[in-house]
Protein backbone atom coordinates (compact mmCIF):
# COMPACT_ATOMS: atom_id res chain seq x y z
CA UNK A 1 0.00 0.00 0.00
CA UNK A 2 1.40 3.37 -0.94
CA UNK A 3 1.38 6.33 1.38
CA UNK A 4 1.54 9.91 0.16
CA UNK A 5 3.37 12.49 2.23
CA UNK A 6 3.10 16.24 1.51
CA UNK A 7 6.40 18.00 0.80
CA UNK A 8 7.33 21.60 0.25
CA UNK A 9 10.12 22.11 -2.24
CA UNK A 10 12.92 24.15 -0.63
CA UNK A 11 13.79 25.82 -3.94
CA UNK A 12 10.46 27.10 -5.12
CA UNK A 13 8.22 26.73 -2.09
CA UNK A 14 5.92 24.65 -4.29
CA UNK A 15 4.02 21.86 -2.57
CA UNK A 16 4.71 18.38 -3.91
CA UNK A 17 4.28 14.81 -2.81
CA UNK A 18 6.49 11.90 -1.87
CA UNK A 19 5.09 8.46 -2.54
CA UNK A 20 6.45 5.66 -0.38
CA UNK A 21 5.63 1.98 -0.54
CA UNK A 22 5.31 -0.23 2.52
CA UNK A 23 6.41 -3.18 0.33
CA UNK A 24 3.13 -5.09 0.59
CA UNK A 25 2.30 -4.76 -3.13
CA UNK A 26 5.74 -6.07 -4.05
CA UNK A 27 5.11 -9.33 -2.21
CA UNK A 28 2.02 -10.34 -4.17
CA UNK A 29 4.13 -11.63 -7.07
CA UNK A 30 6.57 -13.60 -4.91
CA UNK A 31 6.51 -17.38 -4.98
CA UNK A 32 5.66 -19.15 -1.74
CA UNK A 33 8.99 -20.39 -0.44
CA UNK A 34 7.82 -23.89 0.37
CA UNK A 35 5.85 -24.63 -2.79
CA UNK A 36 6.38 -28.27 -3.73
CA UNK A 37 4.87 -31.03 -5.83
CA UNK A 38 4.76 -34.77 -5.24
CA UNK A 39 6.19 -36.58 -8.27
CA UNK A 40 4.85 -39.97 -9.40
CA UNK A 41 5.96 -42.25 -12.22
CA UNK A 42 3.34 -44.86 -13.16
CA UNK A 43 1.64 -44.33 -9.77
CA UNK A 44 4.89 -44.83 -7.78
CA UNK A 45 6.05 -41.81 -5.79
CA UNK A 46 9.64 -40.92 -6.63
CA UNK A 47 10.06 -37.69 -4.64
CA UNK A 48 9.09 -34.05 -4.29
CA UNK A 49 9.78 -31.25 -6.75
CA UNK A 50 10.47 -28.19 -4.60
CA UNK A 51 10.31 -24.85 -6.36
CA UNK A 52 13.30 -22.95 -5.03
CA UNK A 53 13.20 -19.77 -7.13
CA UNK A 54 10.59 -17.69 -8.91
CA UNK A 55 11.73 -19.11 -12.24
CA UNK A 56 11.31 -22.76 -11.14
CA UNK A 57 8.13 -24.46 -12.28
CA UNK A 58 6.79 -28.02 -12.38
CA UNK A 59 7.20 -28.20 -16.16
CA UNK A 60 11.00 -28.12 -15.66
CA UNK A 61 10.77 -31.90 -15.37
CA UNK A 62 9.94 -32.05 -19.11
CA UNK A 63 13.32 -30.55 -19.99
CA UNK A 64 15.09 -32.76 -17.46
CA UNK A 65 13.53 -35.93 -18.88
CA UNK A 66 14.24 -34.91 -22.49
CA UNK A 67 17.87 -34.09 -21.58
CA UNK A 68 18.14 -37.61 -20.15
CA UNK A 69 16.91 -39.23 -23.37
CA UNK A 70 13.25 -39.83 -22.55
CA UNK A 71 10.77 -39.06 -25.31
CA UNK A 72 7.70 -41.25 -24.86
CA UNK A 73 5.93 -40.12 -21.68
CA UNK A 74 2.97 -38.06 -20.57
CA UNK A 75 3.34 -35.49 -17.77
CA UNK A 76 0.22 -34.20 -16.01
CA UNK A 77 0.07 -31.61 -13.24
CA UNK A 78 -2.93 -31.73 -10.96
CA UNK A 79 -2.95 -29.69 -7.77
CA UNK A 80 0.34 -30.36 -6.01
CA UNK A 81 0.98 -33.63 -7.90
CA UNK A 82 3.05 -34.28 -11.00
CA UNK A 83 2.06 -37.60 -12.55
CA UNK A 84 4.26 -39.06 -15.28
CA UNK A 85 3.05 -42.04 -17.29
CA UNK A 86 5.57 -43.93 -19.37
CA UNK A 87 6.36 -47.37 -20.78
CA UNK A 88 9.80 -46.18 -21.91
CA UNK A 89 12.33 -47.48 -19.36
CA UNK A 90 10.08 -46.65 -16.37
CA UNK A 91 12.46 -48.12 -13.78
CA UNK A 92 15.37 -46.06 -15.08
CA UNK A 93 13.14 -42.97 -15.19
CA UNK A 94 12.18 -43.51 -11.54
CA UNK A 95 15.82 -43.88 -10.48
CA UNK A 96 17.00 -40.80 -12.40
CA UNK A 97 14.11 -38.65 -11.13
CA UNK A 98 14.54 -39.89 -7.56
CA UNK A 99 18.22 -38.90 -7.59
CA UNK A 100 17.49 -35.54 -9.24
CA UNK A 101 14.71 -34.68 -6.79
CA UNK A 102 16.73 -35.66 -3.73
CA UNK A 103 19.63 -33.39 -4.71
CA UNK A 104 17.55 -30.30 -5.43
Amino acid sequence: MEKIYPVISPDANIPGAIIASDGMDDNYNLKISSESYEVFVNNDKVGNKILLTQTDNPEDLNDFLKNNGFKDYKLNISGNRIVIESNERPQQMKEILSTYLSTR
